[in-house]
């Protein structure tokens, strides 16, 4: 294979260099022994001795100050090692399937057949453009490279790498979007107010999905919380509902990160400031009285006690806690049927809806982000949608003022003249 190595005499640990048979160049440098004591050897190539010699200098010195693992494991061993040991601990299970997705379909096919010495700035930039082109998504781009960050950063630690090529990476921020109030209009996320009289006439049809939704409508509630709703939250003589709990489901997965299930549970809310006594309106305490008396007939029907103080509010006709798919399922057949559109109407805009009703009747930021259960005002400004109606008619006040400012300009400017005038005479 070989035709003959280079002349020149290398010192201890700087790698052996020889010439192939068609001109290009070789390299190797010893990384140690394997279990049997046979010589591992890493080995280089290029077209030229000088670029070998090169090459062979740059792996000596990443051999002293990187571990073995570097070499013996490609890119996607380490990291998916990295995952099902360290990061798996980290998140919730919910989380880590998420992030095993990103792993699985965007990392592992462009870097599965490289090392880690191999993976530089260069090729995390192709690959998150690559990624970007596939799914034209910057959220998946950027979920992308902050997981590529924190593995670097794990193997910049453990000395598996000498430093972390995400640092340099930037991603272009997404094109910059249309703020006028046709756009705005387009970009509303709370139910709109000619649409809502037709949605609760719709609901009307579902005594289930008109309570459940109306406790999202007047409570700001999130889908997970008003589902693990109790009895024994509902304060009916103060008026008032306790939140301190939220659906989500647990993963079970395998060695190898598959999944292998998922189970409703009840755990804490999403943050600490969503542990709250909310207020409920008449209107809501109305619905809620009228949902129990319900439960309660239905109860006696199928002699099962619905609405005991450790019932949920929202409970399967066998007492169980309704899942989050199951009630989705439910609720997007009855869109379906009535013709409503899913983008406007999905369960979230129901929390929208609330913040921005607040808002267009002139409660303070503080106040709706107290009832949000928000813990930066800045998350709490962007629930909250822009009234299109209101802010023309804001537009034509503006108007008016300064056509009425500028009359008054000229107005000033004549009494002006007009004195000089007679001061003139």
């Amino acid at each position: 294979m070989a035709k003959k190595k280079s002349k020149q005499r290398r010192g201890n640990n700087e790698g052996c260099l020889y010439q192939l048979k068609n001109g290009s160049w070789g390299g190797y440098a010893h990384l140690g022994r394997d279990e049997n004591g046979k010589p591992i050897r890493k080995y280089v190539y290029a077209p030229t001795e000088e670029e070998a010699n090169y090459k062979v200098k740059q792996l000596t010195g990443k051999i002293s100050t990187v571990r073995l693992e570097s070499f013996q494991n490609s890119f996607c061993d380490l990291m998916k090692e990295w995952l099902l040991v360290f990061k798996i601990n980290e998140v919730t299970s919910r989380v880590f399937e998420d992030v095993m997705r990103n792993f699985k379909l965007h990392i592992k096919p462009y870097l599965e057949n490289m090392s880690i010495l191999e993976v530089d700035t260069v090729v995390i930039k192709k690959l998150l453009n690559q990624i970007y082109t596939k799914n034209k998504s910057k959220d998946v781009q950027r979920k992308v490279k902050t997981l590529l960050k924190q593995f670097f950063d794990y193997a910049v630690e453990e000395k598996l790498v000498q430093y972390n090529p995400v640092l340099s990476v930037k991603i272009k921020n997404a094109k910059k979007k249309d703020y006028s109030l046709e756009n705005k209009e387009n970009d509303y996320k709370a139910i709109k107010p000619e649409h809502r009289k037709k949605y609760f006439e719709a609901l009307k049809q579902n005594d289930f999905l008109l309570t459940l939704c109306c406790v999202g409508y007047y409570m700001g509630l999130r889908i997970g919380e008003i589902l693990a709703l109790k009895w024994s939250d509902f304060d009916l003589e103060n008026g008032i509902m306790k939140i301190d709990k939220g659906i989500t489901y647990e993963v079970k997965f395998d060695k190898e990160g598959n999944v292998l299930g998922r189970k409703t549970i009840v755990s804490s809310p999403k943050t600490e400031v969503s542990v709250a006594l909310l207020p409920i309106s008449e209107i809501l305490q109305d619905s809620l009285k009228n949902w129990y008396a319900l439960q309660k007939e239905k109860s006696k029907k199928l002699k099962v006690n619905l609405v005991s103080d450790d019932d949920y509010i929202f409970c399967n006709d066998d007492k169980s806690i309704r899942t989050y798919d199951g009630t989705k399922s439910i609720y997007y057949r009855f869109l379906k049927r009535n013709g409503l559109t899913t983008k406007e109407f999905h369960f979230h805009a129901l929390r929208h809806t609330f913040g921005t009703i607040l808002k267009d009747n002139k409660q303070s930021l503080y106040d709706i982000q107290m009832l949000l259960r928000h813990a930066n005002a800045r998350t709490t400004e962007r629930y909250l949608s822009i009234n299109v109606e209101k802010a023309l008619a804001l537009k034509d006040r503006l108007n008016n003022v300064f056509e009425n400012a500028e009359k008054q300009d000229i107005e000033e400017e004549q009494r002006k003249k007009k004195r000089k005038k007679d001061f003139e005479m």
